[in-house]
């Protein structure tokens, strides 16, 4: 299987994109310590979040984010297929 070495400017633009298209009204992203990302997914008109998640990019100008399971929490989170996130990160 294959790894995917995509940028955190990236994978927050797939995030945001198919957020919309599922009429979800914002995703927060907050830095935390270090290399973590969080990521909190609201539906319109709510002010508790629906799902957190967070990831980890690597330590360089770049911030790749590397880890498989980094991008199936995204999938999971957004309800869509592995396989369409990544689809959404190319087309990004």
């Amino acid at each position: 299987m294959q790894r995917h070495n995509y940028p955190l400017k990236k994978y927050i633009k797939a995030v945001e994109k198919i957020a919309e298209e599922k009429g979800l009204a914002l995703v927060k992203v907050t830095a935390t310590k270090g290399s973590i990302v969080r990521f909190e997914l609201f539906e319109r008109g709510e002010h508790v979040p629906m799902s957190i998640w967070t990831i980890h990019h690597e330590h360089n100008k770049k911030q790749i984010v590397w880890s498989k399971d980094d991008y199936r929490k995204a999938a999971d989170r957004l309800v869509c297929t592995y396989e369409e996130f990544i689809q959404r990160l190319d087309a990004a």
